[in-house]
C-alpha cells in the first residue's frame, strides 16, 4: 500500500475555530487534513495535504467531481433530462473509473464541495462518502457551514449523521481488498478518450452506470496487453483508425463469437468477406463476422445518451451482468475477487429518502449473500429468477453493499 492509499482526507471547516473540535476525528478513519491551508492552530500528528490541481499530492489524482444527487427535470429545459428522459442524476462513477483507468497506480480523490447557496439536508452527507467508497475512491470530506456548525455544537441530529458517515467510511476502509477487485461486465469500452469521439466516450462511461450497463474501461493504448476473454462485446469509441494489430484483434474477437461495435469503415479492408447488413436495428447495421457480429452506426456517433440506450438494446438486457429492479435512480457496481470466490454489488441511490423495495439479479450461482446498509448487515436468500438468480435487498437509503460468496 502506498502512502497516498492509506490517507483518508478531511477539509477542516472554517466554522470550527477551536482545536477542541479535533476530538470529533478521534476514533474515525480520518487521518489527514487537506485543503488550501491548514487550520490556524496545532493539529497534532495529523498530516496536512495541500490540494492543488497543478501539483497534486504524490500518488493521488484529483477529480473535481459533482455533488451526487438527483436533479428534477424541468419541463422547459429538455437538456436536463437524462437517458430515460426523466430526472438527471449527478454521479461521479464514470469520472472516478476513468481517472483510475488513466492513472491506475494513483488514488482518486474527489475535491468537490456541497452546493453553494442551497440548503443541504444533513442526511445527504452520507451518500458522497458511500459513492466514493463504492468506486474505490475517496471524497475529501467537506462540510458546509450549517452542517459544520451543527456538528461542532454537538447537535444530536447532526452528530447522528456524522456517525453514519464515519460508519460508512469505516466499512470501506476495513474492506481494502474491494479496491483490487475487477468489474464483472460483458462489455468492454475501448477508447483513447481523445479526438473527435472524446466527448462521446467520456459521457458513455458516465451514463452507463445509470442504466446498470456493466462495463470495463480499456485505454486504446493498452488494448494489445488486455484480455477480453470474460467479455462478450467490445465498443471501440475512437474515430481515428486503429493500428493494424488492434483491427486484427477486433476481427478475431468477432470471428470467435463476440460482438464488436465500431464506427463505420473502421474494419474496412481488415475483415475479409464482410457481407451486407442482415438487419438494421436501433439505428445500427448488424453484419455477421465469423461466429460473431459487427455492428456499425448508420450515422456518426454524436449523442451519448442515445448511444448508451442503443448499445444496451443491441446487446439485449438479457446479457446484462446485473439487473436492478426498482433501481431507476441508482447506480450499480458489480465486482469480483481475483479468485472468483467472492463478489460484491454496490448500490448507490441518488434520490433522497428510502428507496422502494429493491431486488437484483445476477447470472452467477452464489452460495450466500449479505446486505450491508448504514443501518445493518443482514443475510438474505438467493432464489432462481429470470436472469439466473435473484436477491431481495429491500428498502434502504444512501447505499447498500451486497456481498456474495460462491
Amino acid at each position: 500500500m502506498t502512502a497516498a492509499a492509506s490517507l483518508v482526507p478531511f477539509r477542516w471547516p472554517a466554522a470550527w475555530k477551536d482545536p477542541s473540535a479535533l476530538a470529533l476525528l478521534k476514533g474515525t478513519p480520518i487521518n489527514c487534513l487537506a485543503g488550501s491551508a491548514p487550520p490556524p492552530f496545532p493539529i497534532g500528528d495529523l498530516p496536512f495535504v495541500k490540494l492543488d490541481a497543478g501539483t497534486p499530492p504524490e500518488g493521488v489524482t484529483l477529480c473535481d467531481g459533482v455533488w451526487p444527487r438527483v436533479l428534477p427535470a424541468k419541463d422547459d429545459e429538455s437538456a436536463v433530462a437524462g437517458v430515460t428522459g426523466g430526472a438527471w442524476v449527478d454521479s461521479n462513477a464514470g469520472a472516478i473509473r476513468l481517472a483510475q483507468t488513466k492513472e491506475p497506480a494513483k488514488q482518486a480523490w474527489l475535491t468537490y464541495s456541497p452546493p453553494a447557496k442551497e440548503i443541504v439536508p444533513f442526511e445527504e452527507y452520507v451518500r458522497p462518502v458511500a459513492e466514493a467508497g463504492a468506486y474505490g475512491a475517496r471524497w475529501v470530506i467537506t462540510l458546509d457551514e450549517a452542517f459544520a456548525r451543527a456538528v461542532g455544537s454537538r447537535n444530536d441530529r447532526a452528530l447522528g449523521v456524522w456517525r453514519q458517515m464515519m460508519g460508512v467510511l469505516t466499512l470501506f476502509e476495513s474492506r481494502q481488498e474491494w479496491r483490487a477487485w475487477q468489474p464483472v461486465a460483458g462489455l468492454a469500452v475501448v477508447s483513447s478518450f481523445q479526438g473527435e469521439l472524446d466527448l462521446v466516450a467520456d459521457e458513455f462511461v458516465k451514463l452507463a452506470p445509470r442504466r446498470h450497463l456493466a462495463h470495463r474501461i480499456v485505454l486504446a493504448s493498452d488494448f494489445a496487453r488486455a484480455s477480453f476473454e470474460k467479455q462478450k462485446a467490445i465498443i471501440y469509441l475512437d474515430a481515428a483508425p486503429p493500428a493494424a494489430d488492434i483491427r486484427n484483434a477486433l476481427v478475431r474477437f468477432a470471428e470467435d463469437g463476440g460482438t464488436v461495435l465500431a464506427p463505420r469503415g473502421l474494419l474496412a479492408g481488415q475483415a475479409s468477406g464482410l457481407s451486407a447488413p442482415v438487419e438494421i436495428r436501433h439505428e445500427h447495421a448488424i453484419r455477421p463476422l465469423g461466429r460473431g457480429r459487427l455492428i456499425t452506426p448508420q450515422d456518426k456517433w454524436e449523442d451519448p445518451f442515445s448511444l448508451v440506450r442503443q448499445v444496451q438494446q443491441l446487446l439485449s438486457v438479457r446479457e446484462d451482468a446485473v439487473q436492478v429492479w426498482n433501481g431507476g435512480d441508482m447506480n450499480s457496481h458489480y465486482l469480483s475477487s481475483p479468485d472468483g470466490r467472492r463478489a460484491i454489488v454496490h448500490l448507490i441511490p441518488y434520490a433522497s429518502g428510502n428507496t422502494q423495495p429493491v431486488t437484483i439479479g445476477v447470472r452467477e450461482r452464489y452460495r450466500a449473500a449479505r446486505v450491508t446498509t448504514p443501518a445493518s448487515t443482514t443475510p438474505v436468500k438467493i432464489t432462481p429468477g429470470g436472469l439466473g438468480f435473484e436477491i431481495p435487498i429491500g428498502e434502504f437509503s444512501c447505499f447498500a453493499a451486497v456481498e456474495l460468496d460462491v
